[in-house]
């Protein structure tokens, strides 16, 4: 036995003191990620109430964003619709309707309704009169008939506490997707990325890019692969792709900083952009590996470097609309652990 390990040694002790252990640590770890998001995601589980107050959310903030548009189709996102009677008649939902998100999905389907009946749609075929008055007799209290789903907005009133302290410019901010088509400078939008670069990561590495497309052309085909900007493409004449790049990330347990390294300098980077008075709307870029093959027939993006998001930029039309998209109370997310 003795002999064998004398022959052996020389071995099997480069091979544990070699890439091989950090292979094993990198599957072990990425087949735990694996498991947590296949057992508490919504892509595979609607079982808890979080899962149920997530289906909720996307689905009306999706007629929230349907709503902007000042010429509605009738009975426009029908299968959001038939989502959202399935989820808002769920037990568990109902009975937590003072959250504040299942507060507004239950508003903003009464505000679909009402904005159907204004403008004298039939939408029974979806939607029924006794649906609604379920829904807002549900609310109780809670529902107010002068809710709106959109705020709209002229420009100078948007962009009138970009100077103020952080709290008033923090709230300030909103997604928009409505711009005039007009290009940003060169000179300005370098401004903004200065800024943007004051974002703290990880021991200082810095291993975010900034890329800017304004081939028009370009740009629709890569929002189309995007999926989620649909309807308000016309006017977008430039675009930021953000990345990080995995060539800064040196141990296992770093496998998914750049998500967390790319999120600080997003937020960053949109409030640099709010501040020089640029309209904006991060574009979530949660896609799968074969979207990335075909963007990269797109585009040309560095292997090393994964999206963080999509960010459509402009300048913004004189008055223009965006979407409520309540934010949680800090009851529901502030939570005091001893």
């Amino acid at each position: 036995m003795e002999s064998i390990k004398k022959i052996l040694r020389p071995i099997y002790i480069p091979i544990l003191s070699s890439n091989f252990v950090k292979n094993i640590l990198l599957l072990t770890n990425t087949f735990e990620d694996f498991l947590l998001y296949r057992k508490y995601s919504l892509t595979f589980t609607t079982k808890n109430l979080k899962n149920k107050e997530a289906d909720l959310i996307l689905n009306y903030h999706s007629l929230e964003k349907g709503m902007l548009f000042k010429e509605m189709k009738a009975g426009f996102a029908a299968v959001r619709i038939k989502n959202l009677h399935k989820i808002l008649n769920d037990p568990e939902i109902m009975e937590n309707i003072n959250r504040s998100q299942i507060k507004v999905g239950y508003q903003v389907m009464c505000q679909y309704y009402e904005l159907h009946q204004e403008a004298n749609f039939n939408i029974e075929h979806i939607y029924s009169l006794e649906q609604y008055k379920k829904y807002k007799n549900l609310l109780k209290d809670h529902y107010d008939s002068k809710f709106n789903g959109i705020i709209d907005w002229k420009k100078e009133k948007y962009y009138k506490n970009i100077n103020s302290n952080f709290y008033d410019f923090a709230h300030s901010r909103k997604s928009v997707r409505e711009f005039t088509g007009q290009r940003i400078s060169h000179e300005l939008l370098n401004k903004v990325i200065k800024l943007a670069n004051t974002a703290p990561s990880v021991c200082n590495r810095q291993s975010n890019n900034v890329y800017l497309i304004e081939d028009k052309a370009k740009i629709d085909r890569i929002l189309k692969i995007q999926g989620g900007f649909t309807g308000y493409t016309k006017d977008v004449s430039q675009l930021l792709i953000l990345t990080n790049d995995r060539n800064y990330y040196y141990t296992v347990g770093e496998r998914n900083q750049f998500y967390v390294d790319g999120g600080i300098y997003l937020m960053n980077l949109l409030y640099a952009l709010h501040f020089y008075k640029i309209g904006n709307c991060p574009a979530n870029w949660g896609k799968l590996i074969s979207d990335e093959k075909t963007l990269s027939m797109v585009i040309d993006l560095p292997s090393s470097e994964k999206i963080i998001c999509m960010i459509p930029i402009g300048e913004l039309k004189e008055g223009f609309r965006t979407t409520l998209s309540e934010r949680r109370p800090t009851v529901e997310n502030f939570i005091v652990k001893n």
